[in-house]
């Protein structure tokens, strides 16, 4: 199978029952059910389909708290530390949620969780592994899944962000820290037996860094059949989406500036910031200042009403700050798409989303930090309705072939079982 954007057929696309699975599964990760939000919902979907395919599943994860960086009142006095949902087995560990996002505060988050991670195995709580899939972020949930996996067992390292090139890039730490950082990167990532990426420019930025063990590149996964298309309701005025966490790496200042553009060209469109995170009250106390009547915010659609709530965006947004880029790729692209609706990205020319957008057209990219370019194309979707229906179509036909649960499922499970790289 190529080592680039997966193609299946629908003649060949296995079902959840249909794929091998490894008898046991480890999964180390910080986010987890029921996080709304990063990549807690790709990771639940993961964990979820080999269980649903047969593997005795167990996840070792934060007591949740991303994205209001706090931990859920219903977990804080560790009565749900273990628990199965789904048919998965869920060991939750204590953590101190950082504040302001900067690399002290994550340090200390990452850090007291990982000294659980390995009490838990010094103890005995959760015995090694013979298949261990690990997340990054964090990259010490690598190292420390290379403590759970079993003599002679495989380790699969999922990179969703590159710490180092995010944390330099948007200027969350010093040159020192950084290097720091990279070393550990390097030496976590090369004791893995292989490596995920999310795409191909991220698996160049691991091999510049000095990663050996082989990379494969695997786009992110969707449940196609619990997100899909649903009709427009009627009556509902014209609304331009963004939902996710409020972070420094999405660059959501551009939101607010395309809400104040649409105001005279669109006036009886909404714009939408649906979501919480760090740097919510700038967001906040700068559309204050800006007087935008046509902007709302809203909390984050709860997970079983997930589907409504995509379907709710006529047009989304998917904007990223272009320094961290290459270190990490959006899901919730591949999320839009398969709820059938078009969406609107920044990102630099050459990136994986415009490589994605040119093969797919489901989607408009436009250059970084341009609000101007940005508002011209959802303009364009807003005014052709006929235009929208296509690109969605498009979009969810790719993420059925590409992206379901069962063609990520089986790419893991040979990576786990030694079958591929």
């Amino acid at each position: 199978m190529p080592d680039t954007l997966l193609h299946a057929s629908s003649e060949t696309r296995p079902t959840l029952d249909q794929v091998a699975v490894p008898p046991a599964v480890l999964l180390v990760a910080m986010s987890y059910w029921p996080e709304p939000a990063g990549s807690a919902p790709m990771m639940t979907d993961l964990a979820t389909s080999f269980a649903a395919a047969g593997a005795a599943t167990t996840v070792l994860t934060a007591r949740p708290n991303y994205p209001g960086q706090q931990v859920y009142p219903e977990y804080t006095d560790g009565r749900r530390d273990s628990e199965v949902a789904d048919g998965v087995r869920i060991e939750r560990f204590l953590t101190i949620p950082p504040k302001g996002g900067g690399m002290r505060a994550r340090f200390l988050h990452e850090g007291v969780l990982h000294s659980g991670f390995m009490t838990a195995r010094a103890s005995g709580r959760v015995p090694a592994h013979s298949a261990v899939l690990s997340l990054c972020p964090s990259i010490f949930s690598v190292a420390v899944a290379d403590r759970y996996t079993a003599p002679g067992g495989r380790h699969v390292a999922i990179v969703h962000d590159i710490q180092s090139g995010l944390a330099g890039a948007l200027g969350l730490g010093g040159g020192l820290a950084v290097k720091a950082l990279r070393a550990v990167e390097r030496l976590a990532l090369n004791r893995a037996d292989a490596v995920v990426v999310l795409s191909e420019p991220m698996r160049d930025v691991l091999r510049e860094l000095g990663v050996t063990v082989p990379v494969h590149v695997i786009p992110p996964h969707v449940d196609t059949d619990r997100i899909h298309p649903l009709p427009r309701l009627p009556g509902r005025p014209p609304t331009v989406l963004y939902s996710g966490a409020f972070a420094r790496k999405q660059g959501l200042e551009v939101v607010l500036d395309i809400a104040a553009i649409l105001q005279t060209r669109v006036p009886d469109a909404r714009v939408v910031l649906r979501g919480q995170g760090g740097i919510e009250a700038e967001l906040r106390e700068r559309a204050e200042r800006m007087a935008l009547p046509n902007l709302a915010f809203e909390p984050l659609t709860p997970g079983h009403r997930l589907n409504e709530g995509l379907a709710e965006g006529d047009v989304h947004l998917v904007p990223q700050r272009p320094e961290g880029a290459a270190f990490a790729m959006p899901g919730k692209a591949v999320t839009i798409m398969a709820a059938g609706r078009p969406f609107v990205c920044t990102c630099e020319a050459g990136s994986a989303l415009e490589r994605l957008g040119a093969e797919v057209g489901a989607f408009r990219c436009v250059p970084p930090g341009d609000a101007e370019a940005m508002a011209d194309a959802v303009t364009l979707l807003l005014d052709n309705p006929a235009v929208c229906t296509a690109m969605g179509r498009r979009g969810r036909a790719w993420a059925e072939k590409n992206a379901s649960r069962p063609v990520m499922l089986a790419r893991y499970a040979r990576l786990l079982m030694g079958e591929e790289g």
